[in-house]
């Protein structure tokens, strides 16, 4: 029985993992904090970085945004839960290390990661649960599907039109 669920959520809105961690909090009566680590660094603009835009606000959009999306779902669905955003210092640590060490502060019996698209060839492919799974001794999830009712009715949806086509 679990009493804490911490869920990573990310840019990619993390719908799998949320339903999942959300059915679980619900089937345990247990208190449900999401998490999203806000990247700041600006890898992808190289050395213009400061100069293409305003990535601090930028930051802060895409937070509020997939913040106001997990309400929604944890509103539709009739659960509370706590919010948290850590900004991912720019040496040194990893998204992954940072879910692990707020599960660890948080005393989270589990954590709840969405599956990741596969990357440009592979790389970097499970990389932040293979580095959450190595700095903590919570238990891991991953969600790979969505197990909200919006999501079954889509699946069902696609299942009758296969169906109808055969």
């Amino acid at each position: 029985m679990y009493r804490h669920i911490l869920v990573a959520v990310g840019p990619g809105f993390s719908e799998a993992a949320m339903s999942t961690a959300i059915a679980r909090a619900r089937d345990n009566d247990a208190r449900l904090t999401i998490l999203h680590v806000a990247e700041t660094t600006r890898w992808w603009a190289g050395w213009q970085g400061d100069s293409l835009c305003d990535m601090p606000s930028l930051v802060t959009q895409l937070a509020l945004v997939i913040r106001r999306h997990c309400e929604r779902m944890t509103q539709r669905e009739g659960v509370d839960a706590q919010w948290l955003v850590r900004t991912l210092p720019e040496a040194g640590r990893s998204i992954g290390r940072v879910i692990a060490d707020e599960a660890n502060r948080l005393d989270a019996d589990l954590i709840v990661l969405g599956a990741e698209k596969r990357g440009l060839l592979g790389i970097g492919m499970h990389h932040v649960r293979n580095v959450v799974c190595r700095h903590t001794e919570r238990e891991v999830l991953i969600a790979r599907e969505c197990i909200a009712p919006k999501a079954r009715v889509t699946g069902l949806r696609g299942a009758l039109l296969q169906a109808h086509h055969a």
